[in-house]
């Protein structure tokens, strides 16, 4: 089920609102990323292709982990054959200052 609405409240005002939901029936895959110590895992990259039977397969997303290790793809096509593969390295980032050299 699914709704969205947008609401600007003004200064001092309390805004109520009932939403009705409708039936979606396109599905979704959320998840939650841990670690051994069963701790959640930020920025760990998760990648999300489409099983091709006949082609190879087809990247249909990617993202990273949220502070609580959570992470979502949708909506996704029903009946479709997904892989997702998770990755977290502790790799340290330089950045590389690049100067431009004057010529003689």
């Amino acid at each position: 089920m699914y709704s969205s609405f947008y609401v600007r409240p003004a200064s001092g005002e309390q805004v109520q609102t009932a939403v009705s939901l409708t039936s979606d029936p396109r599905p979704a895959l959320l998840g939650t990323v841990t670690g051994d110590t069963g701790k959640p895992v930020d920025d760990a990259l998760v990648v999300l292709t489409a099983s091709g039977k006949t082609q190879p397969d087809q990247l249909v997303g990617t993202e990273y982990t949220d502070e609580f290790g959570q992470f979502s793809f949708g909506p996704l096509e029903a009946g479709v054959l997904y892989q997702v593969r998770i990755s977290r390295t502790d790799v340290r980032l330089r950045t590389l200052e690049q100067n431009p050299t004057q010529a003689d």
